[in-house]
């Protein structure tokens, strides 16, 4: 089992994200601050900059950062395609 943080401009708008394209269950959902999502062994936490516990411990985090996870599966072409139509940025 692992987890991830994201701090996220729009939360409920990340959920729908990876719910809709990269098929996250949603575990938890507080609309407009904070999130969890679901997918095999991996937790993604998705949480507004600032929202309760996010940031406190040191600077004053803001969406994006290093943080990274993968996907794995067979049908990459499919997965890339449903992102491109989702308007997501994928490097050529």
């Amino acid at each position: 089992m692992a987890s991830v943080r994201y701090i996220v401009a729009d939360v409920d708008e990340a959920v729908a994200f990876y719910r809709d394209n990269l098929e996250f269950k949603i575990d938890k959902h507080n609309p407009g601050k904070f999130a969890a999502l679901l997918r095999d062994d991996l937790t993604l936490y998705l949480s507004a900059p600032g929202a309760g516990s996010g940031g406190q411990a040191g600077g004053d985090p803001k969406p994006g950062g290093w943080n990274r996870f993968m996907i794995i599966t067979n049908e990459v072409d499919v997965l890339i395609e449903r992102l491109r139509r989702a308007d997501a940025e994928i490097p050529r």
